[in-house]
């Protein structure tokens, strides 16, 4: 399938999985041909078996532990049978074998050369001849050091020891038997307990102890229960089982917890337990086992793997492997790692019965081999083991098999190596297993369900981990391995955001599905424990379960859904709907049964009389609908059932026909009246509504202060009209007053539009004069100024040029932008234009403003604008042309009858009369001149308004206003 089919179907979370898979597979086979070119440059060493060969003893005696020594040497150390002889050689106990590893032979040696050493003779017969009891036990290898243990009480504990430091030559020699309290044991665990205290309780109707917020767990209310939630209201959880004392609390158990990265050891005693339980908590797959085995005994695995114990391992990614070989009490002895660091042997022994567990772990594949269960055993440097197994009785031939391992010498894997020159040779095979065992780890990572916890961040971390600490990685000579991981990186990356969104979906299809399921129990469990006394209560729990169906039904459209919940959900939602639908089939053949329907029919019709209300109406007609609905189900039900009687078939659905058609009747009745009713209650309603309409619309006028206001107003308005139009539109009368409304409405908004629209151009209009007069002075004013930083300075701070800024601001607030873009643009280039015009008067002029010079000659400019007048030349009025020496005389005969009043400055004077003598006449025209002389405020009172009028009436006439400003400025010392 391609990808773009792949994410048709599924979606890009499925695409990065897909992708991912693949990496997987292209990783695993470029990580295999590597191991092979590996193996054939190193060498490689399978676990298989070698030869069986014996050892031969003077006496019968029970073998009881082996080790080698050096030089391929080894000491047996066995218990011959009591009452053979009076007393115990050195012979008796010990044995000194060579190990021949071409042939697979032993041969034996004299132990007393061997064991060398006259106080070890005397210190070994003191205490065989002092201790009766005494056993050999063990030989234990601690440092350079080895231990020969003698048990000399009945209890594993009362041992006595001897002492031998091993030289480099693999010769002995011997130091004392005072160094009991240094034959010990490893740390049985490479982690510490500890314990938990008050201070992690969590109180609640189910109270828990939390372990470090990650993990909860309490052995209350009669069992132990491990919680991944802080959820003390709900005692649910992941593990459960029970405890001897059902009526503890929650302080009287012992509870012990350690943590390895995602791991967590739990060591629990519940109250009046006598063993401790042990758990291992998995915070990545949310899983927890119980593995009392390591309670004896736990160790790490080598790079942070996990843990291993006598009987298995449990990895960090969550494999756990269990080894079924019987043995108990098991204590850690020590491990013994190959020198490539690919494979480590562990050792587990039980220091009662004399048995050991030898547990083999490679790294690379992060698994154990079958576990090898012996009485003693010993490895070489070149990987042989021998291990022997103690026979049920005493015998003087003992069988030792001999194994070849992969745990191997510095020394035994140099002997292997074939190539010196290639390019792996010189990484080094540590280097080598170390990466492979990486990839492997990243391999398990990816064959991960996206369950476990963090697994994409842990991809892209492990990925970029190997990427940044391998120099080597992208090299052809080691398959390039880099490829792919950096693939899986960036699929890893993409994946994170993704999952987010998948978890969500994953977490709301698990809740709708409880939620479902939730009421479908609720509905399953009625039907089957509380049968219905009449038959409402079966058409109740029919029509329950034909809604729930729906929902399941509809559960199946939801993405990650559980399909199998909801298919087994779905089939018992069916199977309880038939069996109730039989019985409902059963109880509606009694002749009574149907009497419910139709009493609440006849109610129903008799409370339609009195309803006097359209809502009261209405919540009848619900009540009938529902009555409808469930007579069609029964309808439904008896039809789709195999009933053998026809006719009992046929009197069922008459019955409830006869039902149905009383009821039609009444819906019908119901109908009519709520009509009526409706009309009635209208009217009063709709005339409200109008005047609430009518004052709504006023106060939006008033409101409306722009045109953009008064488009929002009407839409409002048109809306509430129309909602008016569908609440009353089975009245035609209501429908044409709103329409007639409509129209009155929006010529109002229009008309009020039209004027806000007037006074906005108006305004605009004003402004636009305003701030060409201003830009006309600017202009003036700038072609005045001699240096740039005049211009600059002018254009940066002058009230002028801010008041034509604040016009542009105060167009753009009316919405007049193009206005308002044209008086910026020109105050632009008026700044500009005096910019350019100054620099080129300074590279043009010399000698003064207006005198420009062409070679040697100089010239006058006229700066004058050009205008033409009417002046007074040579007697005659002539037309002129202001700059130049143009005269025209004017012959016009209408203007030369005129002739009189030329020299006539203003209106109110002349050669013959005086300006206040015409004052005077005006005023005795008025009748305000009276026969005592006028004071100056009576003169100026009265020509105050006259002058006022002249202006605000707009006159324009300026030999009026001449008039007027030549008779007003009147001195107080002027009579008349």
């Amino acid at each position: 399938m391609s990808e773009e089919n792949q994410q048709l179907e599924g979606g890009a979370y499925e695409i990065i999985r897909a992708r991912l898979d693949k990496q997987a597979i292209e990783l695993r086979q470029r990580l295999e041909s590597l191991n092979t070119e590996r193996k054939d440059i190193f060498g490689a060493v399978e676990a298989s078996l070698i030869s069986t060969e014996r050892v031969t003893t003077e006496h019968n005696c029970v073998p009881r532990d082996l080790i080698a020594i050096g030089g391929n040497k080894f000491i047996f150390g066995y218990n011959i049978q009591f009452g053979l002889k009076a007393t115990t050689d050195i012979k008796d106990v010990f044995g000194a074998y060579q190990y021949d590893p071409e042939k697979h032979t032993f041969e034996k040696l004299d132990v007393t050369e061997v064991l060398a050493s006259r106080d070890f003779l005397e210190d070994f017969s003191y205490m065989y001849k002092y201790y009766k009891e005494a056993v050999f036990v063990k030989m234990m290898m601690i440092g350079p050091s080895l231990y020969m243990a003698v048990r000399t009480g009945k209890s594993y504990t009362d041992i006595k020891t001897f002492k031998w430091l091993i030289k480099d030559d693999g010769e002995l020699e011997y130091v004392g038997n005072r160094f009991d309290h240094e034959y010990v044991y490893p740390n049985q665990h490479e982690f510490s307990w500890k314990r938990c205290n008050r201070d992690m309780h969590r109180g609640g109707e189910h109270p828990h102890i939390s372990i470090e917020d990650r993990v909860f767990v309490e052995t209350v209310g009669g069992d132990l229960t491990i919680k991944i939630e802080d959820n003390t209201e709900d005692g649910q959880g992941i593990y459960r089982e029970e405890v001897e004392d059902k009526d503890q609390n929650l302080d009287d158990s012992e509870v012990y917890y350690a943590s390895v990265g995602p791991l967590i050891m739990m060591k629990i005693r519940p109250y009046r337990e006598e063993n401790f339980r042990y758990f291992v908590y998995n915070e990545k797959n949310h899983s927890v086992n119980r593995i009392d085995s390591i309670g004896n005994s736990c160790v790490l695995l080598p790079e942070d793997h996990g843990i291993i114990f006598a009987n298995g391992y449990y990895l960090l990614s969550g494999e756990l492997k269990i080894f079924e070989h019987g043995l108990l009490d098991m204590r850690f002895e020590r491990r013994v790692s190959s020198a490539n660091g690919e494979d480590t042997l562990y050792a587990f022994y039980n220091r009662t019965s004399g048995d050991y567990v030898l547990l083999s772990y490679n790294l690379i594949e992060q698994t154990v081999e079958t576990p090898v269960v012996c009485n003693g055993y010993s490895i070489f440097d070149n990987g042989e083991l021998l291990y022997f197994k103690t026979e049920d009785s005493a015998q003087k031939h003992h069988t030792i098999q001999i194994w070849q391992t992969p745990i191997l010498s510095e020394d035994a894997i140099a002997a292997q190596q074939k190539n010196d020159t290639s390019y792996l040779y010189k990484i080094g095979n540590a280097d080598i297993v170390t990466v492979m065992a990486d990839c492997r780890e990243l391999l398990t990572l990816l064959g991960k369900d996206d369950t476990y916890g963090g697994l994409y961040i842990d991809l892209m971390k492990k990925s970029s981990d190997i990427l940044d600490g391998c120099f080597w990685i992208k090299r052809e000579e080691t398959k390039n391995l880099g490829e792919p991981l950096e693939l899986v990186n960036t699929a890893a990356q993409s994946a994170i955001d993704e999952f987010d969104k998948v978890k969500r979906l994953r977490q709301a299809s698990k809740d709708r599905l409880a939620e479902i399921t939730q009421q479908a129990e609720r509905i399953l469990r009625d039907s089957e424990h509380s049968p219905p006394d009449d038959i409402m209560g079966f058409v109740k729990q029919l029509a329950g379960m034909r809604n729930i169906r729906g929902e399941v039904i509809g559960l199946r459209e939801l993405r990650y859904m559980d399909v199998e919940a909801v298919e087994g959900l779905e089939e018992r939602i069916v199977s309880a709907t038939e069996s109730v639908s039989n019985k409902t089939v059963a109880f509606l053949l009694l002749p009574e049964a149907l009497d419910p329907y139709r009493k609440k029919v006849d109610e129903q019709k008799a409370e339609l009389g009195s309803k006097t209300k359209v809502t009261e109406i209405n919540e009848l007609d619900e009540l009938l609908d529902t009555s409808g609905e469930e007579l069609e189900m029964l309808i439904d039900i008896v039809s789709n059932l195999k009933i053998e009687d026809s006719t009992q078939t046929t009197a069922i659905i008459d019955s409830i026909s006869s039902i149905y058609s009383t009821l039609n009747g009444v819906k019908t009745e119901l109908k009519n009246k709520r009509r009526d009713l409706a009309k009635s209650e209208g009217t009063a309603q709709f005339g409200s509504q109008m005047k609430l309409l009518s004052q709504a619309v006023v106060n939006y006028l008033d409101l409306c202060d722009t045109t953009e206001k008064a488009e929002g107003y009407l839409t409002k308005v048109m809306v509430q009209i129309e909602e008016l139009e569908g609440k009353f539109s089975e009245f035609d009368e209501y429908v044409e007053e709103l329409t007639a409304k409509r129209e009155e409405v929006y010529n109002a908004f229009e008309s009020r539009k039209q004027q806000l629209l007037e006074k906005r151009n108006k305004r605009s209009n004003t402004l636009i004069k305003a701030a060409e007069r201003i830009l006309s002075g600017i202009k003036n004013r700038v072609a005045n100024f001699e240096e740039i930083n005049e211009v600059n300075g002018y254009f940066a701070g002058d009230l002028m040029i801010e008041k034509v800024r604040d016009v542009i601001d105060e167009l753009k607030e009316l919405g007049d932008s193009v206005k308002s873009d044209d008086i910026q643009t020109r105050l632009k280039t008026t700044r500009e234009d005096a910019v350019r015009a100054l620099k080129d008067k300074k590279e043009l002029y010399v000698d003064g403003e207006n005198i420009i010079q062409f070679g040697k000659n100089k010239f006058n400019v006229n700066t004058q604008e050009l205008q033409i007048s009417i002046i007074p030349n040579l007697g005659e009025m002539s037309f002129h042309l202001s700059g130049t020496d143009y005269f025209e005389p004017i012959t016009d005969e209408r203007f030369l009858a005129t002739r009189d009043v030329w020299d006539q400055e203003i209106i109110s004077e002349n050669n013959v009369i005086y300006r206040s003598e015409y004052l005077v006449y005006q005023m005795l025209r008025s009748g305000d001149l009276q026969s005592t002389a006028p004071t100056l405020e009576a003169i100026q009172a009265f020509i105050q308004p006259r002058y006022e009028e002249a202006y605000t009436k707009g006159v324009h006439d300026v030999d009026a206003l001449k008039m007027l400003e030549a008779i007003l400025p009147i001195d107080e010392g002027i009579g008349l």
